[in-house]
């Protein structure tokens, strides 16, 4: 069994943009977790309060979570302050640590969303932190080996997909557990899942399945052994 670790600045990020794949390693027996690093409460609907809306974004992305038999974790961060900082890069570290993750999920160093582009800074460091074995902690080094840049409408400058996968078997335990999520259907600016539905059917059909996933990585690590032509 692995640990995937998606990271979202938001309540809905990681789901949205991870959440196929997420779904397709909890049917394969994985743990899931999600980190949101803010609830996204700023976004609250007309009639409801900022604090409403935080609550019901918990409880939504813990019902993901639960569909997926994995694990969420909401922190108190406000919505729109998201900021760098050492501390909280070692505390996603500790996350890391606690839950022995292999694989990291989350955000593009590129948006338009300064929470996003936080979010990816103190992710990567946060890898750093909980693999060094000299960065002394009360827990162990966390056994990550893979690290995936998800695919995010606000994230797209630079973003250049490199890793596919099949997820058409999971992509109805996803959707199901997407609509959880309020923004998904009930956002005002923008369509959520009516987009990532559409992209799921496109990445699908450069691969030729129903439907399919894409994340990028970093440039240094796209390389491939060949045997001599």
């Amino acid at each position: 069994m692995k640990t995937i670790l998606a990271v979202g600045a938001h309540t809905g990020d990681a789901q949205l943009t991870s959440g196929l794949l997420l779904a397709r390693c909890a049917q394969a027996g994985d743990r899931i977790v999600t980190l949101d690093l803010t609830a996204g409460e700023r976004g609250a609907p007309k009639g409801m309060s900022t604090e409403e809306f935080r609550q019901q974004n918990i409880a939504s992305a813990k019902a993901f979570a639960d569909m997926l038999g994995g694990v969420s974790i909401v922190w108190d961060t406000p919505d729109g302050e998201l900021d760098y900082s050492k501390e909280l890069a070692v505390k996603i570290c500790d996350v890391m640590r606690e839950y022995q993750v292999s694989t990291v999920l989350y955000h593009w160093k590129n948006s338009m969303h300064k929470d996003h582009i936080a979010a990816s800074r103190l992710t990567t460091d946060a890898i750093f932190y909980a693999s060094l074995p000299t960065f002394e902690r009360p827990l162990p080094p966390a056994p990550i080996r893979r690290m995936l840049y998800a695919e995010n409408w606000e994230d797209s400058e630079g973003f250049v997909p490199y890793a596919y996968f099949d997820v058409s078997e999971a992509f109805p335990l996803w959707k199901d557990a997407v609509r959880k999520l309020y923004l998904t259907e009930h956002s005002r600016d923008f369509k959520y899942l009516q987009y990532y539905e559409g992209l799921a059917r496109m990445r699908g059909a450069l691969i030729k399945k129903e439907y399919g996933t894409a994340f990028a990585i970093d440039d240094y690590a796209k390389r491939i052994v060949m045997d001599p032509l």
